[in-house]
């Protein structure tokens, strides 16, 4: 991932926090610069800021 690069509205990911080596599954929300949970019971959002590594998930 480069520096400042984020994936597209809507896209499918699978993201890293800094604090954590565990890969989460979610969806970019662009319009307000987070990362969300998809699997997650409740609504688990992260801030792009938090986020060390993303990857696009395979649609």
């Amino acid at each position: 991932m480069e520096e400042k690069a984020l994936p597209e509205n809507g896209s499918l990911v699978r993201f890293m926090r800094h604090d954590d080596d565990e890969w989460r599954d979610g969806e970019y929300d662009a319009e307000n610069n987070m990362f969300i949970e998809i699997y997650s019971t409740e609504l688990t959002t992260h801030n792009w800021t938090d986020i060390r590594q993303w990857e696009l998930l395979d649609e």
